[in-house]
């Protein structure tokens, strides 16, 4: 989670950058507490923007309440001009969210949701997409086909008013604590995975060979096969390859095209998007975020651009792999949880994709957590209450 972060101007940038809310994100923030290591409260604001007109049109800022720390529209023309569609988008929702989870069908995807329930578009599309895309990071056209539960789980969270925390030091403050004291053998690609009797025999592209007693394979489904023993893993292969991921691109950049045009409606997140809703793209202000970047030139993540972005700005651009949720993967993980639980068994798979809910980094650390239980390791860190302090000066 940590090979794609760089410095910039003695500043830190996570690739990407992680937020986390303290309910969704309960296991990742408990372990953060335990290793040590404080969080602090974020604001993240956001910003609507039409695009592909004669003009880029600012239509929506929001900010908080002071008290509840709930939603708020806080310029005048999106007040005038969609106030209403937005509150009564809002009350829809949270009547609409309100119901599902009082049904008893709960095993629905998001297109049957929206279909089954009346919501203005202009918040749906314009307002509650877009934060769904932030978290999914994938194909618009996808998530639609996703299971409705996790993400309206997480939308019934956001709207509750909980302040989201980010970890002090970034991504890369924990996985330093992480891996203190394990050997760490790096940059060379494990080429193949076989077990003789009760042991696990692992070779790398070097040629090392290495022998377990067991082993935990921790990585995106799409290249197992190119090291698993196809014989020995035939019907794991026949499992795994049943997960589905996207790649994406994540530009960090210093061209500020992809913010409002005017400064005083920055935010930390910037979506632009067409008026059909069929094209758009998120940004994140890095430096109103990150501590270590304030003051410095204005730095920006945006992923999967639609608009061009100056090559000459570019800091770095990333692929980053990510799984992709239907109707299928619940079943699938619940197949592979009990093949875990097997005796005797000596392989094991983890990862963001390997657990119910969002494939988000809280879903990693879940499933790793499983498998932990199954080697009765301890885990001391469960049920830890975040350690949040002061929030550092942003740059708002």
């Amino acid at each position: 989670m940590d090979s794609h972060s760089t410095e910039f101007e003695g500043g830190l940038i996570d690739a990407p950058l992680r937020v986390m809310n303290p309910h969704l994100w309960k296991n990742t923030l408990s372990l953060a507490t335990y290793l040590g290591i404080p969080t602090f409260p974020v604001r993240t604001y956001m910003a609507c923007s039409w695009l592909f007109e004669d003009r880029t049109e600012t239509w929506l800022t929001t900010s908080r309440t002071r008290i509840g720390n709930f939603p708020i529209i806080n310029n005048r023309k999106g007040l005038q001009q969609y106030g209403w569609r937005l509150v009564k988008g809002m009350l829809q929702l949270k009547t609409a969210i309100a119901k599902f989870f009082r049904s008893k069908n709960q095993d629905i995807t998001l297109a049957e949701f929206i279909n089954q329930n009346e919501i203005e578009e202009v918040f749906w599309h314009g307002a509650v997409m877009p934060v769904l895309y932030t978290i999914c990071t994938c194909n618009p056209k996808t998530i639609g086909e996703w299971p409705a539960k996790p993400l309206l789980t997480f939308l019934r969270q956001l709207t509750d008013g909980d302040a989201l925390l980010r970890i002090q030091g970034g991504t890369p403050a924990l996985v330093n604590k992480l891996i203190e004291g394990i050997h760490i053998k790096s940059g060379s690609p494990i080429t193949h995975i076989s077990q003789q009797d009760d042991q696990v025999y692992v070779k790398n592209a070097e040629g090392e060979t290495a022998v377990f007693d067991r082993v935990v394979v921790a990585t995106p489904t799409t290249n197992i096969e190119n090291f698993l023993d196809r014989e020995q893993f035939a019907e794991d292969i026949a499992l795994l390859k049943q997960f589905k991921f996207e790649q994406g691109e994540l530009v960090i950049h210093t061209d500020s095209t992809v913010m409002p045009p005017k400064r005083k409606d920055w935010s930390v997140l910037s979506y632009m998007m067409d008026r059909k809703f069929t094209r758009q793209q998120f940004t994140v202000w890095l430096n109103s975020i990150e501590p270590s970047l304030v003051g410095k030139t204005p730095v920006f993540q945006t992923w999967r651009p639609v608009t061009p972005i100056d090559p000459k700005k570019v800091i770095s651009s990333v692929t980053l792999t990510r799984a992709v949720v239907d109707s299928k993967t619940v079943a699938l993980n619940k197949e592979l949880q009990q093949r875990h639980k097997v005796a005797d068994r000596k392989v094991f798979f983890c990862g963001s994709w390997s657990c119910d809910g969002l494939p988000i980094l809280e879903s990693a650390v879940t499933s790793a957590m499983h498998i932990a239980e199954i080697f009765g390791a301890p885990l001391p860190f469960v049920g830890l209450k975040p350690k949040v302090e002061v929030a550092p000066q942003l740059g708002y």
